[in-house]
Parts: C-alpha cells; sequence; structure tokens
C-alpha cells in the first residue's frame, strides 16, 4: 500500500506539473498565485485518478486525467484556442512516444539480460515488480522533460504560423509505423513478410508526405517572417511619420512667433522707435528656448514657401 501511495503521488506530481510547465513558455497567465492553486489542486485530483488507475478503470482513470490535464491547461492560461488545441495534442503525441520509447528501451535492456519472464510492451506493466514500475516511470519522466524542454523551445518560434495538416505531415513518420506495428502485433499474421512489407508501404507512403510538409513548414515560415518585417516597417513609417509631424507643428509655430516678431519691429520701425526695436530684439534673442533650431526651421519654412 505504501509502494503504491509513493508511485501514484510521484505520477500525480509530474502530471501536475510538467503541462502547466510547458503552456507557460507559449502563453501568458494573469495571476501566478492562480498557476500555484491550479498545480495543487491538480496534484490533488490527479493522485485519485491515479489511485482509480492503478486498482481498476484504468482505461476510463487515464481517459479522465488526460481531459483534466486538458481542461486545466486550457483555462489557466490565455491565448487563441486553435493554439491551446494545437499545443497539447503535441504534448499528448510526445507523453506517448516517450512511454512507448521508454518502454521499448527497457524491453530490450531487460530481455537482453534477463531471460524469463519475456517482457512485451503489452505484459510489461502486469508482470514486472514495483521496482522495475518505478524505473520505468523515472526513465518516462527522463525523457519527457528531456523532450518537452526541446520541442516546446521550437514550439515558441513556430506556434504562429504552425497549422494541424502541417504537423499530420511532420509527425506521419513516427505516427503510421506505430499504427502499423500495433496493426500487425494484433492480428498476428502467419506469414513473417507480411508485416515488414505493410511496413516498408507505409514507409514508403509517409517520407514524400513528410518532405512535403517540411517544404510546406518552410513556405509558411518564411512568408511569417516576411509579414513581420512589413509590421515592423510599417511600425517603423508610423514613428518616423509622427516625429515629422510633431516637428511640423513645432516649424510652424517657430514661423507664426517670427511673424509676429517682423510686424511688431515692423511696428516699431515705421513709428521710428529704434531704440526699442533694438531692446525689443534683443529681448527676442535672449528668451529664445532654442536658437540653434532657428536656421534649420528657416531653412525647413524657405523650403515649404517654396513648395506652397
Amino acid at each position: 500500500m505504501l509502494k503504491n501511495l509513493a508511485f501514484t503521488m510521484l505520477t500525480a506530481v509530474y502530471y501536475s506539473v510538467i503541462p502547466v510547465y510547458c503552456f507557460m513558455q507559449l502563453f501568458s497567465c494573469t495571476d501566478k498565485f492562480k498557476i500555484y492553486i491550479h498545480v495543487l489542486a491538480s496534484f490533488f485530483i490527479l493522485w485519485a485518478l491515479q489511485f482509480i488507475k492503478l486498482y481498476e478503470h484504468a482505461s476510463e482513470a487515464t481517459t479522465l486525467s488526460q481531459l483534466f490535464i486538458f481542461l486545466n491547461v486550457f483555462f489557466l492560461f490565455r491565448g487563441p484556442v486553435k493554439q491551446k488545441l494545437l499545443s497539447y495534442f503535441i504534448f499528448l503525441l510526445t507523453a506517448i512516444l516517450t512511454e512507448i520509447l521508454s518502454i521499448n528501451i527497457y524491453i530490450q535492456i531487460y530481455n537482453h539480460f534477463f531471460h524469463q519472464p519475456a517482457y512485451t510492451a503489452s505484459n510489461i506493466y502486469s508482470l514486472c515488480s514495483f521496482h522495475e514500475k518505478l524505473m520505468i516511470q523515472i526513465m518516462i519522466f527522463s525523457f519527457g522533460y528531456l523532450f518537452y524542454k526541446n520541442i516546446f523551445s521550437l514550439l515558441k518560434k513556430c506556434i504562429n504560423y504552425l497549422k494541424f495538416s502541417l504537423l499530420l505531415l511532420i509527425t506521419l513518420p513516427i505516427i503510421h509505423p506505430l499504427i502499423t506495428t500495433e496493426f500487425t502485433q494484433y492480428y498476428k499474421f502467419q506469414q513473417s513478410f507480411i508485416p515488414v512489407l505493410l511496413y516498408i508501404i507505409c514507409c514508403c507512403i509517409t517520407f514524400p508526405l513528410f518532405i512535403h510538409g517540411l517544404h510546406l513548414f518552410k513556405k509558411e515560415q518564411i512568408a511569417f517572417n516576411r509579414n513581420l518585417h512589413k509590421m515592423e516597417l510599417l511600425k517603423q513609417q508610423m514613428e518616423v511619420s509622427e516625429e515629422m509631424k510633431q516637428e511640423y507643428v513645432k516649424i510652424r509655430k517657430w514661423n507664426h512667433d517670427i511673424e509676429n516678431h517682423l510686424l511688431s519691429l515692423e511696428y516699431l520701425t515705421r513709428t521710428r522707435k529704434a531704440d526699442e526695436a533694438e531692446r525689443y530684439c534683443s529681448s527676442v534673442l535672449l528668451n529664445s528656448s532654442k536658437p540653434e533650431e532657428q536656421p534649420s526651421a528657416c531653412i525647413s519654412v524657405s523650403q515649404e514657401d517654396s513648395v506652397l
């Protein structure tokens, strides 16, 4: 009982933390305290589901666990629904491949050194001991963390232009051979060449689709970078136009002030008040806040007058 308690607790901790860790790299959350609350609540719910999976109703408990993980990360993080579904599909596919890889590695190592009992992917959980099951689970956690860390760091760069159809084309060389292997193991053909033939046909079909998927992915990446570059240029143009607008307002204001000063000087000169005109010019020059900008402003005003 204590061993089962520790095993289920370890599994619940992993599957309550890893999905949140992966989705935090892609999406934003309003409150970090909310993340801790969700992780804690997920731990207790997944712990209970792992207990149910361990004793009875394994398939139902697995389905409920995956559904709960999906709903948890779906409502916890903000982002487009399509990107969330795509990210969870990648998360689930990586989890399945990680478990298959870990089990097959352990089976190959065990059957090479120990011949009894002969483990297969279908009977290993029912025949292995607690320590072997714990070792397999640790391998799953280790490979899973390694894969999730690298896959989601790459997904962060391409999630904006990655599509479901494109993802299926890229993952076909992984999915189809697995389906073919499970199909041949289930039906157990008497002729040994039939599974090999089916596997070769599957690889021949999926490889061109995989190459086509890579070309499409490259085109989507180029188009996204081009649009991003256009947006940056447009943003820079808007900033430059705003600066030009501000400079134009300053020049018009300076031009208006100069016009008022000239009218005042004209009035003082016409009334033959030379001393007052001289003092007025001196006060204008002293009160000028940015005298160094006046020549450029004069040039700009003269250019504007020439255009008009």
